[in-house]
């Protein structure tokens, strides 16, 4: 993709950058207890962002039309733009994939985050997690070019391998 983009687009792409950097910004912080439902949630952001950002560049009506009628919905004076599921099933095409199967899950997921109480998942979600963000890449990369990739800013967090483990004191 050659060019700058229009306003909105890169506005809103802008937005679904900066949510998914946040979103492993805090996904990596130490001691941060909450990290896997706010990364989770914060992902969520950050991928609806995106497929509105494609659906914008590509002139797609990505609204909620009203029962019955070719108006659309509105929600606090602006129109009821559609959710991440429903973004992802119209990108996909209703197609079996893994990326779409995985933003489903998440999606899934995040709504039991914010509208009911789930355990701690930190060490069960773990893998899905770490394929929300390389596919979230992989998608960003695809629609929008390496020029609009996200690797340049993050790091490899760094690592303990042995928990809480008793150095031996040697005495000469």
């Amino acid at each position: 993709m050659a060019g700058r983009l229009p306003k909105k687009v890169a506005l809103l792409l802008e937005k679904s950058k900066d949510s998914s950097l946040l979103a492993v910004e805090v996904y990596n912080k130490p001691r941060t207890a909450f990290k896997s439902f706010a990364y989770i949630t914060l992902m969520c952001i950050a991928y609806t962002a995106f497929f509105h950002a494609v659906f914008e560049r590509k002139g797609v009506k990505y609204y909620y039309k009203r029962k019955n009628s070719i108006r659309y919905e509105t929600v606090d004076g602006d129109y009821k733009a559609w959710e991440l599921v429903k973004c992802a099933e119209q990108y996909f095409q209703h197609q079996t994939n893994p990326i779409f199967r995985n933003i489903e899950f998440m999606a899934k997921l995040r709504n039991k985050i914010e509208h009911r109480f789930i355990p701690e998942i930190d060490s069960h979600v773990l893998g899905e997690c770490q394929a929300f963000l390389i596919n979230y890449e992989s998608l960003l990369i695809k629609e929008f070019s390496n020029k609009h990739s996200i690797v340049d800013h993050l790091n490899i967090p760094l690592q303990i391998s042995n928990f809480k483990r008793k150095i031996p004191v040697t005495q000469d």
